[in-house]
């Protein structure tokens, strides 16, 4: 057969066809910067690249997320209620080709779901696992305590910074978002959480966000002022919440339940790991939260390498490198220890009220253990070497014996004097289908 031989300018009428014929295209995506995409982005779209101009994904339709993406300085990502995201896996090694989605400072995402249709990141794999792909990270401008001011993001790479001095900077909304299998290295000593908010704001929305088997943290946050109301966290095999660099936002109503296969602490919360005395203070004030730990959970920083030598070390509250915090209205149990004090500039803010435990039930073994030692200074923790308080099912229950109503700790906390997160007359877990308890 022979080869049909194209002269030039029948290459360029060609070309220009092609070229009119795409712009004319009420259906494809206009082709702008890296990854290509800007306006609405039809049904099965694949989302990679850096995105620099404005997009939406419509409610109801499913897109796959291949590699980085990147939403840049000044674009917006919009997706509405009932979008899924698949994202591609690859070896556990590939981390050059890690799946994830990262807002940078000066981007927005308005991702709002709703309790029946929530918006759902999850992996596309037919037999998905924890570190399936990476998560979702958020950066902003909101002050940070690490030297000068601001930080270069961990999973977003060279010239991906964030922190500053806007206390109300807002990267959007979250609501109702579910991320599924996280966890993917970045590096090999770098894993992605759930979801990471580095140096976010006040003025950001975080409302109901679900994390489901993840192989790291299933929520952290690294500085910033961003507050979070209603959080599921089921299955993280590392931390199910963690803090550091200075985060003085607030929290209410979280859950977090650990598996019996890999787990680590309840909340890990540093101040900062370089420098313990960096200001300012992680200090944030929590209310409303239960923890549900695992005595039989392998503890392991690699969850690959964990052994049956790596059981009994999971911890409810691990609280060091000079941390703050407010902490009210707690339910803990299940853990092998309680609370973990550690560090002497931790210990330092036990006298001057900057680390405060109060008004919480914990139970199991090996109640508390302060590194230097001290005398216990929190009076208001109701504590019993039972497993379990009879008035839980599971991570439903609550307790109004020395609780304090959370609203005269801030105006921004609801009115709620019990401790816990979920009474049993109001389930807001189960309103929905926005949580995976399976």
């Amino acid at each position: 057969m022979k080869k049909m031989k194209f002269g030039k300018l029948t290459w360029s009428v060609l070309a220009a066809a092609v070229i009119v014929f795409s712009a004319c295209s009420d259906d494809d995506p206009d082709p702008v910067g890296n990854g290509g995409l800007s306006g609405v982005l039809p049904n099965n779209t694949e989302l990679v690249g850096d995105i620099t101009e404005d997009v939406t994904l419509s409610a109801g339709n499913t897109y796959t997320l291949r590699g980085g993406v990147h939403v840049k300085d000044g674009a917006t990502m919009t997706i509405g209620e009932g979008v899924t995201v698949r994202a591609i896996t690859n070896s556990r090694t590939d981390f050059a080709n890690t799946a994830y989605l990262l807002i940078e400072r000066g981007a927005k995402i308005e991702a709002i779901g709703t309790a029946d249709r929530p918006i759902v990141f999850t992996s596309n794999s037919a037999t998905p696992a924890p570190q399936d792909w990476g998560g979702i990270i958020v950066c902003g401008a909101a002050p940070i305590n690490n030297q000068g001011g601001e930080n270069q993001s961990e999973m977003g790479g060279q010239g991906v910074m964030y922190g500053g001095t806007n206390a109300n900077d807002n990267s959007g909304t979250l609501r109702y978002v579910r991320v599924e299998y996280t966890g993917k290295k970045q590096s090999a000593e770098a894993e992605h959480n759930g979801f990471t908010f580095e140096g976010v704001g006040a003025g950001t929305t975080l409302e109901y966000l679900a994390v489901y088997k993840g192989a790291d943290d299933g929520i952290e946050f690294f500085g910033g002022t961003a507050n979070l109301r209603y959080a599921f966290v089921n299955g993280a095999q590392d931390d199910l919440f963690d803090y550091t660099f200075g985060w003085s936002g607030k929290g209410q109503y979280w859950v977090g339940i650990q598996g019996d296969d890999v787990a680590d602490r309840g909340i890990e919360a540093d101040n900062n790991g370089d420098n313990h005395g960096l200001r300012p203070l992680s200090n944030p004030i929590l209310s409303n939260v239960t923890l549900v730990g695992s005595r039989e959970a392998m503890t392991n920083d690699n969850p690959d390498n964990a052994t049956e030598a790596d059981k009994g070390k999971t911890i409810g509250l691990k609280l060091r490198a000079g941390t703050g915090g407010q902490l009210h209205n707690f339910v803990i149990y299940g853990f092998n220890h309680g609370i973990d004090v550690q560090h002497d500039l931790t210990v330092a803010n036990l006298p001057t009220g900057d680390l405060k435990v109060a008004n919480t039930d914990l139970y199991g073994p090996n109640l508390f253990k302060f590194a230097p030692e001290v005398a216990n200074p929190w009076t208001t923790i109701t504590t019993s070497a039972e497993d379990t308080p009879s008035y839980m099912n599971g991570y439903v229950g609550t307790s109004t014996e020395g609780a304090i109503n959370p609203s005269t700790l801030d105006s921004w906390f609801q009115g709620g004097n019990f401790k816990g997160a979920v009474e049993a007359s109001n389930n807001w877990v189960t309103q929905g289908n926005w949580a995976r308890l399976d």
